[in-house]
């Protein structure tokens, strides 16, 4: 028997899984800080009611031993020290917990504009093509500053790669690659390309120019004879590679200062050899 074809959030579950960047999700900020700061308050209350126990503990002479033993303090049965002592218990571990999860969850970055542009226009076709999700809008209006990915293609990459996946690709796509019915999902309808392929050419592409850009400067010397126009080749050029390679190279400030040192020193060998 075939199997069915996925309608509804079964059907976005599937689309999530065959293409990680689209798993996009609300982030519920304003909510979890509430959450945050109602767990905050209530610990405030628990907090003097507390402190207040502990003073009027303080006052009995029966209970001179509780600020040196818990076991006094636990088995008092008509105590109420160490019911709240259990209720603050319960509370931290709430706020603790809620505390290291909206921590995690303002790591977790924005969804990137490309992929969230795609997933729009797909939940957006789903809602026209059949029943749209319940409750609506939940991508849509303020809702799109609300929102988060768990994974994205991008982080890590340099400038260049970014540049492909997000201004590249959307432009072939919207060209060519809609008309290959090969790349469409059969059960979303999504188009899928391969992370993996994309980087790997612009990897060959970035390794080209980097090759056509070393040796250019080797061909003009060739035509620049005077010593005023070498100066101007080699101050242009060491500009205009090093924003390449900023450009498509993830490196810091001091790596870029080394390879920058390192051109210009070759380009000084070439102007005094050519």
């Amino acid at each position: 028997m075939a199997p069915t074809e996925p309608k509804g959030y079964d059907k976005l579950a599937t689309l999530m899984a065959h293409d990680p960047g689209m798993a996009i999700y609300r982030r519920f900020a304003n909510l979890n800080a509430k959450n945050l700061l109602y767990l905050q308050a209530e610990l405030c209350y628990v907090q003097n009611d507390l402190d207040f126990l502990i003073e009027d503990d303080g006052k009995d002479p029966d209970k001179e031993s509780y600020p040196f033993s818990v076991w006094d303090v636990k088995n008092d049965e008509h105590g109420l020290q160490w019911k709240k002592v259990l209720e603050a218990r319960k509370l931290l571990k709430e706020y603790n917990a809620a505390l290291l999860q909206q921590s995690q969850l303002l790591r977790l970055r924005d969804p990137d504009p490309a992929d969230f542009e795609v997933f729009k226009e797909w939940i957006d076709r789903e809602t026209v093509n059949s029943t749209g999700l319940s409750p609506p809008g939940q991508w849509g209006g303020g809702n799109e500053k609300d929102l988060l990915t768990l994974w994205s293609r991008h982080e890590g990459k340099d400038a260049f790669t970014r540049w492909v996946f997000t201004r590249v690709i959307p432009w072939y796509h919207q060209r060519w690659g809609k008309n290959n019915t090969k790349r469409q999902d059969a059960q979303t309808g999504a188009y899928l390309y391969d992370d993996k392929t994309i980087e790997r050419w612009t990897y060959f592409v970035e390794l080209v120019l980097w090759g056509l850009e070393a040796a250019l400067s080797v061909f003009l010397f060739f035509f620049v004879r005077d010593t005023m126009g070498k100066e101007v080749v080699i101050l242009t050029y060491n500009i205009v590679f090093i924003l390449s390679m900023a450009w498509m190279l993830k490196a810091r400030c001091v790596d870029m200062f080394v390879i920058a040192t390192a051109f210009t020193a070759a380009q000084v060998v070439m102007k005094l050899t050519v």
